[in-house]
């Protein structure tokens, strides 16, 4: 078996992994670059982007565009598989985007969707092979709904790829169980580090997150949160946070349809994904989704907005013009807040991914910042570690900082690879 981290080893974002054994590829993301990271142009790939890809595959871990933004450079008739509903949110993320006036990424952008309507969609704990090589995902709590690890197993050798996950989510309590039960006999964990390096503390938990909303949403009657619209458990809390604050919830009708699918897919499982996106009985707590009218931005009229301002309420945005006018309408009141809920380094000029059409929409209301990470600290990590037990070493990659691992985890073979080295597995005997 053959190992190669063709991409981003010392960096976050941008990661390609390839597994080979006796011909049969294995890849696991393909992604563009985050803003502002330093070009690291791909070679062609035999099996990925070249060459023959009758016995190859490609498992996308989720729907970040740092993990999935390059498959339309894959061969169009190399098999995608991904999880079931993130496709579906991708799908309906792309789809929107390509409606954009700049007529090359709005073609872009279509031509993702096309290749979207090709991915092969999988559940958790199904096994899925290809040629002499079986990939099982297991499903993680990440900032991207339906996220998964990949357990690679072939030559009596197996690998898990973490993609990317967290303890710290409202799902996160499954972790370790679903480890101990089915990632056995693990020889090389090939594990994300992006914040390794980040003191734990700062991790808050979305739970406690929540509450940290709810409190805002009883102190403020109007409340705008800027927040990812397919951060699908941050919408899910946001809308919560509001009920138990007897504020209600507005979203425009693309953040509703992602909701509504999840929930019709999901509440079945937690209460959690349960909104009643009907519910009469009680005035304060209702959900609304505000339809648009053709360009025109979104607004409150009549009866609708005589409701909203005699109850209140919690409203996710985007920094367009189609949520500026109705944010700058309730700002001048004093029962009025806005909220920042993404990574503060969009906002941060210092940093290669500063945004500033993102600064110049959020930053004239004087936001209060209220996120936590998608991403795992090192605390999570060593309980990943110790759980798994990897027999043979751990292979950082998502990261800026590798060598933090060996400091991090000296009782772990830490192996440091460079983009595209090829690192030969062997695998070791095994009782039974």
């Amino acid at each position: 078996m053959k190992l190669t981290i063709h991409r981003r080893t010392h960096q976050i974002g941008g990661c390609v992994t390839e597994i080979e054994s006796n011909g049969f590829r294995v890849f696991i993301d393909f992604d563009e670059e985050l803003p502002g990271a330093l070009t690291n142009d791909l070679n062609p790939i035999t099996g990925l982007t070249s060459g023959d890809v009758a016995r190859s595959a490609l498992f996308i871990t989720h729907y970040h565009g740092d993990h999935i933004g390059k498959i339309c450079d894959a061969n169009p008739e190399l098999p995608i598989y991904a999880g079931e509903t993130a496709t579906e949110i991708f799908k309906t993320l792309e789809n929107r985007l390509s409606y954009i006036p700049d007529p090359i990424e709005s073609a872009k952008r279509k031509q993702i969707v096309e290749r979207i309507k090709t991915i092969r969609p999988f559940h958790a704990l199904q096994e899925i092979k290809v040629g002499e090589i079986c990939v099982t995902p297991l499903l993680v709590d990440h900032s991207a709904f339906d996220a998964y690890m990949f357990i690679v197993e072939a030559e009596n050798i197996r690998i898990l790829h973490t993609g990317d996950f967290r303890g710290h989510g409202f799902r996160s309590k499954g972790l370790l169980p679903t480890l101990r039960k089915y990632a056995t006999d693990i020889d090389f964990i090939i594990s994300e580090g992006t914040n390794i390096s980040k003191p734990d503390a700062a991790l808050k938990s979305e739970h406690l997150l929540q509450k940290d909303f709810e409190g805002y949403f009883r102190k403020y009657k109007y409340n705008f949160v800027l927040v990812s619209s397919t951060n699908i458990d941050r919408l899910f809390s946001l809308y919560h946070a509001a009920k138990f604050a007897q504020r209600c919830f507005v979203c425009d009708g693309y953040q509703a349809g992602i909701l509504r699918y999840v929930s019709s897919r999901h509440k079945q499982f937690t209460p959690f994904y349960d909104i009643d996106f009907d519910q009469k009985s009680n005035p304060a707590g209702r959900f609304f989704d505000l339809k648009r009218r053709g360009k025109e931005p979104l607004t409150f009229d009549g009866r609708l907005k005589s409701y909203l301002d005699r109850y209140g309420f919690c409203m996710p945005i985007r920094s367009t013009d189609l949520f500026k006018s109705i944010t700058d309408e309730y700002h001048k009141s004093d029962e009025s807040k806005v909220y920042y809920s993404m990574w503060n380094g969009y906002l941060d000029n210092t940093k290669t991914a500063f945004n500033k059409s993102l600064y110049d929409f959020i930053m004239p209301y004087n936001p209060v910042y209220l996120h936590t990470s998608g991403h795992t600290g090192a605390e999570k990590l060593a309980a990943v570690f110790d759980t798994v037990k990897p027999k043979q070493g751990i292979i950082p990659i998502h990261t800026e900082h590798p060598e933090a691992f060996k400091k991090k985890f000296p009782d772990y073979c830490v192996i440091l690879l460079k983009d595209k080295e090829v690192f030969e597995v062997k695998g070791v005997m095994r009782l039974g």
